[in-house]
């Protein structure tokens, strides 16, 4: 195969370099990008010939597949000559895919299509192709410098998308027309014209009190500045065992918001949780323990290795087949050899009703199947009427408890939610008694004497 060489051109005829037009005035075969840039016009009055893959545009239905078919074009016309390819920038995703292929690839840079605006840029920034909007992964930390956005429609999906990061009144540096101008992010799809020349740099706001919405990069800064030499004195006390009850706190409001079906408040806890996680992880790093990008490679690891069905070889059709494959899974990562293992290690720490659920679950999974539901049911009937007459009270209920989680477990009820729930009703029946002891002048607890009928009754309804 001859030679491939691929070159930035710029938009503008004036913006050739040098060694651009010399490749372009050499013997090799010219293939244009696109024929909407200066550079064509530039060829003809050379009187040089060249091809355009405009055609290629009408072909395709996005962008990827358009960078795959012109890298390919490129290369079946590199197998008779040496071919010169012209784009007006080398980052050009079929630039890409002819460096992904060819070993021997020759690349000439020319001007950024980003131009002037790359004056006013401070620092890092994110280089955005407006097309590829919905995969933008942005940070208010730095700034970000869009190019091509060759529509107003396009235009208004990428200000949505920015506006998620940077705050609406965020003044932005756009290039349209060679023309460079200032306007408010809110207005980037109100300008005249776009076409494919049109880029925007958007400034980073590193002001957190300036910032409308924030990201996980964000909460970690907040809290560095909270725990730092300056910052909060009650968060700078605090330490891995002082938390543990917020964390328990925190969660247990966020099942009371699904319990309740509000998905406002459910968003609201899930951020005090995470707030949680990030204390901790601060904590570790300010100790030299680790720091949270340990807790999430540590997380990713984990979801990777232990779905062996979607990034391995293994397979599993339904969610029973995933939680046996997911056991395995566990028990290979920590070297457990018994089932037995794996039932010593479910914490103590858990709440004894989901230890107990936990437990049944572990022996199921390792083929010590429960009796079927009205078999349990019966079982820890007789077992709770045995209770009083037990020689261990104590172990005696244990054993009717443990058998309620197994049976539980068989119904597929979560125990703590129907406890709670249960207690819930108890509070409800025992406001209408004492509604009922108050409307007949009776007062609780001196009149509790007759609490037992009051209580009969609200019962029934």
């Amino acid at each position: 195969m001859a030679t491939i060489t691929v070159v930035g051109v710029g938009l503008e005829a004036k913006q050739l370099t040098l060694e651009a037009a010399e490749l372009l005035k050499s013997d090799a075969r010219v293939i244009l990008h696109t024929g909407r840039i200066g550079c064509a016009q530039w060829l003809e009055s050379q009187g040089i010939p060249y091809e355009t893959l405009d055609e290629l545009y009408e072909r395709c239905d996005d962008f990827d597949e358009h960078a795959k078919l012109a890298a390919e074009r490129v290369r079946e016309a590199a197998k008779s000559s040496d071919v010169v390819y012209a784009v007006y920038d080398v980052r050009d995703r079929s630039a890409l895919k002819l460096a992904e292929a060819e070993r021997g690839l020759r690349v000439v840079a020319g001007p950024p299509v980003e131009g002037a605006l790359l004056a006013y840029l401070d620092g890092a920034a994110r280089m955005l192709e407006a097309s590829d909007w919905e995969n933008f992964h942005l940070s208010p930390m730095e700034s970000a410098l869009v190019r091509e956005i060759d529509s107003r429609e396009l235009a208004s999906e990428v200000k949505l998308k920015l506006m998620d990061c940077y705050p609406d009144e965020t003044r932005c540096c756009v290039l349209s027309e060679g023309a460079l101008s200032r306007l408010p992010l809110y207005d980037l799809d109100r300008m005249k014209r776009y076409d494919h020349r049109t880029c925007a740099l958007i400034p980073a706001q590193r002001d957190l009190m300036k910032l409308e919405r924030f990201g996980f990069d964000e909460l970690v800064r907040i809290m560095r500045i909270l725990q730092g030499p300056n910052g909060c004195p009650w968060d700078r006390a605090q330490t891995h065992e002082s938390l543990r009850p917020f964390m328990l706190e925190e969660t247990y409001e966020a099942i009371d918001a699904i319990n309740a079906g509000d998905t406002d408040h459910l968003y609201d806890e899930l951020g005090d949780i995470l707030m949680q996680v990030v204390m901790h992880a601060e904590l570790g790093r300010l100790h030299g323990e680790f720091e949270i990008n340990d807790a999430t490679t540590a997380i990713c690891r984990k979801m990777i290795d232990r779905h062996t069905h979607i990034f391995g070889g293994d397979r599993a059709d339904d969610p029973d087949a995933v939680l046996d494959l997911w056991s395995k899974n566990k028990m290979k990562e920590r070297g457990q050899r018994t089932h037995t293992e794996v039932l010593r290690e479910v914490s103590r720490s858990l709440p004894a009703l989901m230890r107990g659920c936990k437990l049944a679950e572990k022996a199921a999974r390792a083929g010590v199947r429960s009796p079927d539901a009205r078999t349990l049911a019966r079982e820890a009937a007789e077992r709770l009427a045995a209770v009083p007459d037990a020689a261990d009270r104590e172990a005696a209920l244990g054993e009717a408890l443990f058998l309620a989680c197994a049976l539980a477990r068989e119904l597929r009820v979560d125990p703590e939610i129907a406890l709670n729930e249960a207690g819930d009703g108890f509070v409800e029946r025992f406001a209408a008694l004492e509604e009922d002891c108050q409307r007949d002048g009776i007062s609780l607890p001196a009149g509790g004497e007759n609490a037992t009928k009051y209580w009969d009754r609200v019962k029934l309804r």
